[in-house]
């Protein structure tokens, strides 16, 4: 009939056959005919097989070209996120050997420089190099992290989305992905301040500072914990994905990260404490009046005398703690990108065109 010729002209133009019932109820030389019209623009028509291959080829590609930059992404986040680490230690190195090269450009009586005891406090002042260097590269590690959305697109990390926090209807995949970036990046905007000269608004920054550390090596180390079984029973979906060797070497990196920041809290804790007191010679400041500009007089704590002994060297145990910390945990990023077999994908060397998918839709 007219209406089965016309659905089978459209049928062609837009490349797909009629089964085969249909198909004798047509002359041969009918179908030919239709086959000349479809064609008249000189485009061969695809047949069913022929564009259910092209679909599948592309949704593969894509699939494929997704997970691949989510695992570049990740590996960039994490070299960055080494660089800040690297910089504001050789910053702050020389710094504390050349104490003329510091902000308080002077020597002082204990013949050493002033050492911070923690990587935030040695890159707080954001007008300075170690600070310039710090927020840099660890606010575009945490950015690159952020946008991988790793913990969706490789198999080495994807715990599923049923697997929810108790209490809360939100997954421990989504948690991964905000929680520990989301804490990179206020370390690296919010910056610290040393307590002898924080003010109760300073106060704030600090309590958002250390909210950010939690933030990130806590809520790392908690999510990891599940992927890879560490201390509580591990998901099954890691179970195949993740090799015995890569569960190993994680596992090594989640035990170092744990030690290091409790290491780091006692140390800090320790630090708090009126040392001079046990005979220990802590970083002396005084309060000294400052003149503004407008005429107004203020006082501000001056740096007079830094820390020596049994004092300097908790200030440097603490301070390695942290950057121990802080390196294991990149290093954690580093093997999870290794043994992702994203990272793998061989992608086709010419993309598909355009005009063709148009032409073949």
């Amino acid at each position: 009939s007219r209406s089965r010729l016309k659905l089978r002209s459209l049928g062609c133009r837009f490349g797909f056959r009629l089964p085969p019932q249909w198909q004798t109820m047509f002359p041969a030389h009918l179908e030919e005919r239709l086959l000349q019209l479809a064609n008249r623009d000189g485009r061969k028509t695809p047949s069913i097989r022929e564009t259910t291959v092209t679909l599948e080829q592309k949704v593969h590609f894509l699939m494929a070209y997704e997970r691949k930059r989510c695992a570049a992404l990740l590996f960039f986040g994490a070299v960055f996120g080494l660089l800040g680490f690297a910089f504001a230690f050789i910053i702050g190195f020389f710094k504390f050997m050349r104490p003329a090269m510091s902000e308080f450009h002077e020597k002082f009586p204990s013949g050493y420089g002033y050492f911070p005891s923690t990587v935030s406090e040695m890159v707080h002042n954001p007008q300075e190099p170690a600070g310039k260097c710090f927020f840099a590269f660890e606010f575009v590690g945490a950015f690159f992290i952020f946008m991988s959305w790793y913990p969706w697109e490789l198999r080495n990390v994807y715990i599923g989305d049923s697997f929810s926090i108790p209490g809360i209807n939100i997954s421990w995949t989504m948690f991964r992905q905000f929680i520990p970036p989301a804490g990179m990046m206020l370390v690296a905007t919010v910056t610290t301040t040393p307590f002898a000269q924080a003010t109760e608004l300073d106060g704030i920054c600090i309590g958002i500072h250390l909210t950010g550390a939690v933030m990130l090596f806590v809520g790392y180390a908690v999510v990891e914990a599940h992927a890879i079984g560490w201390l509580v029973q591990q998901h099954p979906s890691t179970k195949e994905s993740v090799s015995k060797k890569e569960r190993r070497l994680r596992k090594l990196c989640l035990t170092g990260i744990v030690l290091c920041y409790v290491g780091f809290c006692v140390v800090q804790g320790i630090i708090l404490l009126p040392l001079d007191k046990y005979g220990g010679k802590i970083d002396v400041w005084e309060e000294q009046p400052l003149k503004l500009p407008t005429g107004n007089h203020i006082s501000q704590m001056v740096l007079v005398d830094t820390a020596s002994g049994f004092v300097l060297g908790l200030k440097i145990a603490s301070y390695l703690f942290e950057v121990f910390c802080g390196l294991l945990l990149i290093t954690s990023f580093m093997l999870i990108w290794y043994f992702c077999e994203e990272r793998h994908s061989d992608l086709q060397d010419e993309l598909f065109s355009v005009k063709d998918t148009k032409s073949s839709a």
